[in-house]
């Protein structure tokens, strides 16, 4: 395959898994950031939470990151193994990328 064949379905995949991997770790920031006062959990663990400072609307964006990182069942799986399948590409490709620059900088 070509150098630029390379570069055109690295750019293109690029864009979609690069939209995703915001989503993935967007909301594992914020999740980590919640948890600087709410121990860590995962979807299959539940925490309840009380007190003053307990808002509901505090629990529903958190049960919404909950789900977008670590829910949804096969679909999430699914969608979680289809990411990680579009990382190891874009690494592979973009490897392969920079070997074809690297032979062709050292023939100069």
């Amino acid at each position: 395959m070509k150098e630029l064949d390379y570069r055109k379905w690295h750019r293109a995949i690029g864009i979609i898994v690069a939209l995703f991997i915001i989503l993935q770790a967007g909301s594992g920031f914020l999740l980590s950031l919640g948890g600087v006062s709410i121990p860590h959990t995962h979807a299959h663990e539940e925490v309840y939470r009380t007190g003053p400072d307990q808002e509901e609307g505090n629990s529903l964006w958190h049960d919404a990151l909950e789900f977008i990182h670590h829910g949804g069942g096969i679909i999430g799986t699914t969608y979680r193994l289809l990411l990680g399948i579009g990382i190891v590409v874009m690494a592979v490709s973009g490897g392969m990328i920079y070997f074809k620059v690297s032979v062709r900088s050292k023939k100069r």
